[in-house]
This record gives structure tokens, sequence and C-alpha cells, in this order.
């Protein structure tokens, strides 16, 4: 199998037959591309995943990232990939053509970046963050702002970070003590610390832009009062040229499970009172500017999760087909056959492929609605994909991950002995994976962001709008008769997902707030089981549809599709009523437990 980093058969069943991402074309946005300038866009990212990333994934790991004398060297072997990935417009795929990009769409770009991550995914974490620190400059920056600094982060001659964490404000940024000190020349000196900054220090590039939260002295505590700034390694020049060095350093790198080849970094802005900064976006707005950067790497996470999950599945897939390891089952011939035969191991393959696929689906359907968003001129229309897309974030990015780290670990197991030896790649798939559930707002600040807010906002639209998106594939199905059953079992979890939801918001109303927030994650769950759901009936009926005077080959797909979705529907989103009748039980004794309590 020469590409074990993703299935782009079922990619382009995604994209093409399901989303129809080609009438997206049809819109005065997209009116340049069409389907032959998406599939030159997949090969290409094809050929560069599997030449350039995946040979070098390996190595990169072992050697990881070096700190000396307040530098870090990353490896060396990354060099020419990251350039070949610049100097082929990737960074600025999706962005209009004024700032150099292709203007292709967003569902495009996550569909590539779906084999680079899966080849790569220590290096193509430097990618995200350069683009995210690009796009809110191009966004919230002054024209000066945007000569000086977008143009070079889109072309990848500068690299880009997210500076939010410090020790005592990891997911509470209300409290983060970056002060921000007003110069005479519109300025501003700033001053603090900075922990767990991916890429904070590289020398893949020229230099490196951060996009800091800091508070300006005299500004009110809490998240309201804290802005963003601009602050560059090395201070740009009028001209583009680079100046001096700023008054920032890189205190050390962490010595992390995974990404061993991304610089997790410590920094320390202003020790000697020089480090300047320039404000990005109004004052005290810094978590509105930083939220533009946060959702977009959040779903871009969801990703990474997916991808290192697609890629263990076919890793697993391949060693399944080939490894001989006892007889078939109920057989007394005794000559070995390959493990993929044997029941359990077969399930387990399915289990993987049916979450692989079924986030597959999830994510590109969650940037295509933001590539409709972009494209539909109505408001209506703009409002319905932007509420989708909303709702959907806080699920693409927890669900993905933690389904993603799950596949990583089944892949292990489908190995046995060998995959956990670093002859094979699953284990480091699994290590490298783990960091997607933590990092961007870990899993349970997605939870209470979906079950404390998304569910809620503007008295419900966006999640009613999802609600009636997933009865609308449950009515079209239903319409099939091999296809009815299924679609029950899925409208079924809807009617039970509307119980629990309205059960959980009447608990969070009243004295047992407490209670009812601590089912979050367990919501977020549920919620990613039946949207899963929703996902495999939709490609089952588009399956069904697309089967009739297919070719042979096809005719097998959507066969596989089918029995996929069955499988899925039928053999694992039942489980999803035992975790909501868990919830109902409404058990006390998780407010009884006393801290002292959980001490020997």
């Amino acid at each position: 199998m020469e590409n074990k980093l993703a299935d782009l058969r079922d990619t382009r069943f995604v994209l093409y037959e399901q989303l129809g991402i080609e009438k997206l074309c049809e819109t005065e946005k997209y009116a340049d591309h069409s389907k032959e300038t998406f599939e030159m866009i997949i090969d290409t990212a094809e050929k560069l995943a599997i030449n350039q990333f995946a040979p070098v994934n390996s190595e990169g790991d072992e050697i990881g990232c070096v700190f000396e004398q307040g530098t870090v060297r990353c490896p060396e072997v990354y060099r020419t990939p990251f350039q070949k990935y610049c100097e082929g417009g990737w960074m600025s795929l999706p962005d209009v053509y004024d700032v150099g990009g292709q203007n292709a769409p967003f569902a495009m770009y996550f569909a590539c970046h779906e084999l680079f991550y899966a080849a790569n995914h220590a290096l193509t974490v430097y990618m995200g963050l350069t683009h995210s620190a690009a796009k809110v400059t191009e966004i919230f920056g002054t024209d000066e702002q945007k000569r000086k600094y977008m143009q070079p982060l889109y072309e990848g001659r500068y690299s880009g970070t997210m500076d939010l964490t410090e020790t005592q404000a990891g997911s509470d940024v209300g409290v983060a003590r970056t002060r921000a000190i007003r110069n005479p020349d519109g300025t501003y000196s700033i001053v603090g610390g900075k922990i767990f900054i991916s890429s904070g220090d590289n020398n893949l590039t020229e230099n490196i832009i951060h996009i800091v939260l800091a508070r300006i002295v005299g500004a009110p505590e809490g998240t309201r009062g804290l802005s963003c700034f601009i602050v560059p390694k090395y201070r740009v020049n009028d001209d583009g040229t680079l100046g001096e060095p700023n008054d920032l350093t890189c205190a050390g790198v962490e010595h992390k499970m995974g990404i061993h080849g991304s610089p997790t970094s410590v920094l320390n802005f202003g020790d000697n009172g020089k480090c300047v900064g320039e404000l990005l976006g109004p004052e005290q707005k810094g978590i509105v500017v930083m939220f533009h950067m946060m959702n977009e790497q959040r779903v871009l996470v969801g990703l990474q999760g997916q991808a290192l999950g697609s890629t263990a599945y076919l890793h697993a897939l391949d060693f399944a087909r080939e490894r001989k390891q006892g007889s078939r089952f109920g057989s007394k011939d005794s000559t070995q056959v390959p493990i993929i035969t044997h029941p359990d191991v077969r399930r387990n393959l399915l289990w993987m492929k049916s979450y692989t696929e079924g986030l597959r689906a999830l994510i590109l359907y969650t940037t295509f609605c933001m590539d409709m968003e972009a494209a539909s001129a109505g408001e209506d229309d703009k409002k319905k994909w932007q509420n989708i897309v909303e709702l959907l974030t806080p699920i693409a990015k927890a669900y993905s991950t933690d389904k993603g780290f799950d596949v990583c670990t089944r892949a292990i197991q489908v190995h046995g002995g060998y995959g956990y030896c670093k002859e094979y790649k699953v284990e480091q798939f699994a290590r490298d994976c783990k960091i997607t559930a933590i990092y961007e707002g870990t899993n349970a600040i997605q939870a209470l962001d979906l079950f404390g807010r998304k569910i809620r906002m503007s008295s419900g639209a966006a999640y009613n709008t999802v609600l009636s998106e997933m009865k609308a594939a449950v009515e079209k199905a239903s319409g099939v008769s091999e296809l009815a059953p299924y679609a029950g079992e899925v409208a079924k979890s809807i009617t039970a997902l509307e119980e629990i939801t309205r059960f959980l918001i009447e608990k969070a109303s009243g004295e047992d707030a407490y209670l009812a927030y601590s089912w979050a994650t367990p919501y977020l769950e549920i919620f990613g089981d039946i949207v899963l759901g929703w996902m495999f009936i939709w490609q089952a009926c588009t399956a069904h549809e697309s089967e009739a005077g297919s070719s042979a080959n096809d005719k097998q797909f959507y066969a596989g599709k089918i029995s996929t979705a069955k499988f899925y529907i039928g053999s694992l989103l039942p489980a999803v009523y035992g975790k909501i009748d868990a919830i109902k039980q409404f058990d006390r004794s998780f407010v009884q437990m006393d801290e002292a309590l959980f001490l020997p």
C-alpha cells in the first residue's frame, strides 16, 4: 500500500459526492475553481506528503529539537520539506489572491493537510500556527502591519506563534500577568513570560512573529482587559529588512511525550525592558482577536487527531493483511492465515475504519460549512452556515482528537508486540496524537463550550439548525428500504439527544448546576456519537444513490461505505443510550465525595 496516510478515495467521496463541493465553483467567490483544479491540488499534496514529509518523520522524532545557548535548532531534515511546502504556496492555499493565496475552499485545504499531518505531524504544526498568525494580521492589522508581517508569514519566510499560556494562566487566560506599557511612539513595551508556546523558537525561518496576549497597564482585570500584540523575534524595518533582535528570549523547550520535532518553548519578554510590541486590533479586545486564531486552530487540531488515526488505521490494515498467525477460525487446517481473518482483529479494524471515516466526514463538513458561509450572498444563509460551524467546532476538536487517539492505540493492539516497538510507526502516531486532546483548549474546555454556551446561544439557534440538518438526512434515508431500519436508529438517537439536552439544561439552571456541568464531557461524547450517526446515514444514502451504474471497483467501494455505516449505526451507536442513562440516574456521589476522600 503506497499511500498509508489517508484513504483518498474516501476523501473524494466526501468532497464530491457527500458534500457536492463542486457547487462552490458556481458561486462568485470560487468561480475560478473546478473539479480539475481540486484534483490537481489533491494529487500534488499527496506527492509532497509521501515524497518529502513522510520520509523524515521518524528521523525528526529521533533527533528532536535541540536547545543550546538560548536558541532552538530544529531537525535539519525538516528544512527541505518546509521549503517545498512554502514554495508550493500551501501556506496561503485558502486565502484570497490579494495576499498571494489561491482562493481555494477551506475544505480542500483541510483535505490536503490531512495528508501532511498524517505524514509528519510535528513538522506540519509549524505551518498551521503560521497561517493563523498571518490570517489574524490580515483581519485586524493596520496596512503597515500587513506589509511588514502578513505577507512574509503567508510566504513562510516568517513563522508565527500564538502566545496565551502562562504558569498561572492556562485555560484561565483572564489572570494573565504579561504587561504592555505604552511608549511615546505608539508602540508598547512587553514584560512577562509565556509557556507551552508551539514553535516558540526555531531556525527554519528568518523571523518569528509572536501574537501575544497581554494587559495594558491600567486596563481592567480579567479577560475583558486583555489586548493582543505583534511581537517579532527580530524587529522589522520600514523597508522590510530585519533589524536588531527584540528583547525576548527562549528560556528552554519542553521534553515531551511526542511531537519531538516541534519545539514547545518557554519565552521571556522584556527582561531588559526593551521588548517592543505593536497593538493588534482594538485595545481590550485581545480575546476577540485571539479567538480568530483559536477557532481556526481548534478545527485544525481536530484534523490532526483524525489524520493520525487515519494513518494508524492504514498501517494496521496493511500489517493485518501481511502478518500470518494462527489457523482460520473454525478450521482444522493448521495453515497460518493473515490475522485480518480473525474475529477480534477484524472487528478492531472495522471499528477503526468507522471512526476514521466518520471523523473525516465531520471535519470536512465543518470546513465546507465555512466555505458556504464565505460564498453565501444572503445574510440568512451566512447565519445558517455560521451557526453550524459554531456548534460543530468544539465537537470537531474534542471528539476527533479523543477518538483519533483511540484509533492509534487500537492500531498498536493490532500489531501486537510489534506495535509497542519503534520498528513500526504506530507507537509514534499514538505519542504524537495525545497532545491534540490537550492543546488549543483542552477537550474539557471544548465540552464546557458546547454545553455551557454553544447549545444555548441565540436561544438555541445553532443547536436547532444542526438538529434540522440531522433530521433531513434521516428523512431522506428513510425512503430507501435497505437503509430505513438504520435511519430509524439514528432518528431514535437524535430524540435521545434532545431529551438529555433538555434534562441537563434544566438541572444546570438550578441548585444542581455543579453536578450537571460535571457531565459536560460525557455530553460532548454523546453528541459526537450521534453526529457520526448522522454522517454515516448521510453517506450510506449517498453511496446507495451512486452505486447504480457504477464500475466494479466503485460498486465495491460503495458497498463498503454502506456496510461501514451499518456497522457503526448497528453496533457502535447503541452504546450512546448507556451513556445517556448514566447521566439520567443523576447519581449524587460525585458531589458528596469530599476532597479528603480522594486520599488513601
